[in-house]
């Protein structure tokens, strides 16, 4: 072991070990490698021997000389070492000993096979990702919270909280294991470390300044959980953009945190949603009350977005990253490297920017009406960002931060957009010269430089090849004003807030220069708007010398020349037409006018006759007379008359077709006529079961086609006690479910899939839907209704649901219960649609047309998607079998005996219409055959 000597203050300090590649005893410890050095602390990697020649490997933190001669020190270094001991999470890197050998003070914690997060965003972008995996991103930010609310949550041995604050979350205190597992590290000490240096050296802020929060940036002391949710944000904000929010030198960075002076996301990398900028600039609110509160808030806003845009994210693919981006270093400690060929197709994805629109629609983080940007907090920045804290390039003002020359920064008028977006010419440059191009619709962001993340620490420390703590001391004043001046006063002066420096000089240098390029992009404006307006005016004179003296011979025809006549009739007359969702005046026959090149729809109706729709596009001016045969609705059949009376004569007997036997006769017969007068009795044979009312509502397989009808085939909610909760129209709700609950006995019921109706004035499409555990979002809803359909009675019903209902991420859900044996909704046989027959054992192709059916009169009134629950012969088939059908597409089938079909609604009496629904067994059909068998499912009339 090695000694070296230093000074701190002017006076000598004690030597302290420095474990080189040669193994070092320290106690019971033998420190193996010296992993880093900060102004704290140095690191290694160690190996503890225990009873019987067990070891265990660790990691051995020495704290440094002029520390230890501190006795406030050492005593508060104990007292929170044994609080940060007693924290057991998986998100937390534990600490299992502290202690004293020889006078030097150290910590004994986990060791981490991983890197730093610092050090994988590095290496990320040197392998070609501009920014973070945002699903990752959601990922690691979402465990870093966990570990922090757990710790932030923590009480001691008498029950009370212990009020932890990390105060230096960062990526490097943030290690990613090569499992793919988050843990936070050096948790407390920060703690310590800051209370002492405050008192030997006051006004002074110390730390990763970049991370600082506003309040911490002050250098206020009643820091608590929210400055960690703080720094949590930018630590996501650098993980899904490429770069801190804030960059350069602490002169320049420490004014633009006081009031929230940084870009939004979106400005640096397009390809973050809107949901994920909301809770990014809610976790980074100016003001602490504005943010989330815990740090529990922020990861459950995380996990939703991460789960609803990506259904089958799994932890993995952090490992398999990892393993990607460290292949010597997993190679170096005999550990296999292995990546999948899923994720070579996704890792070429995130590198290109191509994104994958997400099949659900967008939803909370944390409330959807939230502007985007506009939470308190975020004020959007024109110009650039400038460069990384550290570098030497001397120019206040090469920061990025430029501002207008008003006085008070907090007068500044933003532009229409807000922000001034990246220009093309920052965009990544290949080898030859040429600009990457991005496959998707939404571009990804410019790769940034790929220089080495700089250090804030005070020393020339090598960057750690382990996971491992990274302190990082800087010592600074303490910010007094939230507003830098811009006032034209000498170097030196005292301008009222402030004395000016030489960093006030560039900034107003800067702001002329802009000022002198707006002019000059008016002048521009001004000029090419004058060229527009003469080229707009020659254009319109020769448009007037063509329609005057060229055109003038044109005909009536020409100026209708869209537009077509079509002669429309029906068998028989007198139907109502509706032309592409909108009634036409008068009855058919009549003249209609159709649009040329575009698709016309016509759907003609008449009392007492099946729904006729057609859809056609014409070509050409000549169009062939149309003439609709309605079908009328079958009339039920007559009953059978009774049968003639048995003539005078009792010798005779006149019996009617279907009579009863002479046993069966009537009493009035004489019992000595020899033979016996017979009534014919009208009896309910098979032909009564085809009647109109159950073609409408049953149909038995096979079959080819299933006609879905709102008139008939729907089921008014009022008439049913559905779970409902009355809410706002003019507010967007997150909805989601807890628990299960089962509509038949047995196991393997139980579900906790449900049925909506929004009660709105919304478009009817989206008024119904499926409920479960994922989050749904709702708008202009002024009653939400709950339920689940059951076809076998409620008394073999039970359990309950809970669906919640949320505002935004400040206000507290609302909940109410969906109970089984109440709330499910029986089918009544006039309120569905059931097709009976099917074989379980075979596999059915399902294709819905796109034909014309309406649950409301008005543009939003038209239906594309209907409530089917398929049932089988098991029992559990039961609940988990909801689906929903849509017109246009195609779905399989299987394990089904019946299917039960309806549109939920308000009321039945303005529906209209129908989609048919095609059915082919396709059991024993390759996937050519079955294209081939509904190549001509998808007819142009009915």
């Amino acid at each position: 072991m090695q000694s070296g000597t230093g000074t701190f203050q002017g006076r000598k300090v004690c030597s302290y070990p420095v474990a080189e590649n040669s193994p070092q005893q320290f106690g019971k410890y033998v420190l193996l490698s010296k992993i880093a050095a900060g102004g704290m602390a140095v690191t290694y990697r160690a190996r503890m021997t225990g009873a019987a020649g067990v070891t265990k490997p660790c990691v051995i933190k020495q704290i440094l000389p002029h520390f230890v001669d501190d006795a406030d020190f050492v005593e508060m270094f104990i007292g929170e070492a044994r609080v940060v001991a007693s924290m057991s999470h998986s998100n937390i890197a534990q600490i299992f000993d502290f202690g004293e050998v020889d006078g030097q003070y150290f910590i004994a914690m986990e060791l981490v096979q991983g890197q730093p997060l610092s050090k994988v965003l590095r290496r990320a972008q040197r392998m070609g990702m501009a920014s973070f995996p945002e699903p990752l991103a959601l990922h690691v930010a979402s465990k870093l919270c966990d570990g922090l609310d757990y710790a932030h949550r923590h009480v001691g041995e008498d029950g009370l909280a212990l009020g932890l604050v990390h105060r230096d979350v960062s990526p490097d205190n943030v290690l990613i294991s090569y499992e793919g597992e988050v843990k936070v590290i050096d948790f407390g000490i920060a703690k310590v470390t800051s209370a002492v240096e405050a008192k030997t050296s006051p006004g002074t802020l110390k730390g990763k300044y970049p991370y600082f929060s506003p309040e911490q940036a002050q250098g206020r002391q009643d820091l608590d959980a929210r400055t960690d949710v703080y720094a949590a944000g930018v630590v996501l904000y650098e993980m899904v953009c490429g770069k801190r929010p804030y960059e350069g030198e602490f002169v320049t960075v420490l004014p633009r945190i006081l009031v929230a002076d940084r870009l939004p996301p979106s400005a640096l990398n397009p390809t973050v949603s809107e949901d994920m900028e909301t809770v990014i600039s809610h976790a980074m609110a100016l003001d602490r009350e504005a943010r989330y509160q815990t740090a529990k808030d922020l990861s459950e806003s995380l996990v939703e977005l991460l789960y609803r845009d990506n259904p089958r994210f799994t932890p993995t693919l952090l490992s398999q990253l990892m393993a990607h981006l460290f292949p010597e270093e997993l190679a170096a400690e005999g550990r296999r490297v292995e990546v999948s060929p899923a994720f070579q197709e996704q890792l070429t994805a995130w590198q290109t920017g191509v994104t994958e629109a997400s099949p659900q629609g967008r939803a909370r983080p944390p409330s959807s009406n939230a502007p985007r940007g506009s939470s308190p907090g975020v004020r959007s920045r024109p110009g650039s960002d400038g460069g990384r804290p550290g570098s030497d390039s001397g120019r206040p003002g090469s920061e990025g931060g430029r501002r207008p020359s008003a006085s008070t920064p907090g007068a500044r008028r933003p532009t229409s957009s807000g922000v001034r977006r990246v220009t093309q010419s920052q965009l990544p440059r290949s080898e030859g010269g040429v600009r990457r191009t991005y496959t998707s619709e939404r571009p990804g962001p410019p790769v940034p430089a790929l220089d080495e993340e700089p250090s804030t620490d005070a020393g020339d420390a090598p960057a750690p090849t382990q996971a491992a703590p990274r302190d990082t001391p800087i010592e600074v004043p303490a910010a007094k004003s939230k507003e830098p001046t811009t006032e034209a006063h000498p170097v030196g002066t005292w301008t009222g807030k402030g004395y000016r420096t030489s960093v006030d000089d560039a900034r107003d240098t800067l702001a002329r220069e802009e000022a002198a390029r707006v002019a000059k992009g008016k002048e521009k404006a001004r000029v090419v708007t004058m060229s527009v307006v003469y080229a707009t005016a020659a254009l319109f004179l020769v448009g007037v010398f063509y329609k005057l003296v060229i055109a003038r011979e044109s005909t009536f025809d020409d100026m209708y020349a869209s537009t077509t006549t079509l002669w429309l009739a029906s068998k028989p007359a007198g139907a109502t037409v509706r032309l592409n969702d909108q009634v036409l005046k008068g009855v058919t026959p009549l003249m209609v006018e159709v649009k040329i090149g575009e698709a016309n729809t016509l759907a003609l109706s008449l009392p007492g006759h099946l729904p006729w729709t057609k859809r056609f596009t014409p070509t050409s001016n000549l169009v062939e007379p149309l003439t609709a045969e309605l079908k009328p609705i079958a009339a039920p059949p007559p009953p059978v008359e009774v049968a003639v009376a048995a003539p005078e004569d009792a010798g005779a007997a006149v019996v009617a077709e279907g009579a009863a036997t002479p046993e069966d006769a009537g009493p009035s017969a004489p019992e000595d006529a020899g033979a016996s007068t017979e009534v014919a009795v009208a009896q309910d044979g098979p032909e009564e079961e085809d009647t109109p009312q159950r073609t409408m509502h049953e149909v038995d397989y096979p079959t080819r086609v299933l006609v879905l009808r709102p008139q008939y085939n729907a089921v008014p909610l009022p008439e049913y006690n559905t779970a409902s909760i009355e809410l706002n129209p003019g507010t967007t709700y997150s909805v989601w479910t807890q628990g299960s609950a089962s509509l038949a006995e047995g196991r393997g019921t139980a579900s906790g899939t449900l049925a909506y109706l929004i009660e709105g004035d919304g478009p009817v499409d989206s008024s119904f839907g499926l409920l479960g555990t994922s989050t749904r979002t709702i708008k202009g809803a002024r009653k939400l209704h709950v339920f689940a359909l059951d076809d076998g009675g409620l008394d073999d019903n039970s359990g309950a649901i809970r669906i919640n209902v949320r505002q935004s991420a400040y206000v507290p859900p609302r909940s109410f219960t969906f109970d089984a044996k109440e709330n499910a909704v029986p089918l009544k046989p006039e309120h569905q649609m059931v097709l009976r027959g099917l074989n379980p054992d075979s596999t059915y192709l399902l294709t819905v047309r796109d034909d014309v059916a309406e649950l409301r009169s008005g543009p939003n009134g038209r239906v594309r998607q209907v409530l089917c629950m398929e049932r089988g012969p098991a029992p559990e088939s039961v609940r988990a079998t909801h689906r929903i059908l849509q017109t246009g597409k195609r779905y399989q089938m299987t394990g089904t005996e019946n299917l039960h079909c309806t549109f939920p609604d308000m009321q039945v009496g303005d529906n209209r219409g129908a989609f048919e629904v095609d059915i082919v067994d396709v059991t024993a059909m390759s996937g050519k055959e079955r294209a081939e068998a509904l190549k001509g499912s998808r007819r142009s009339e009915r």
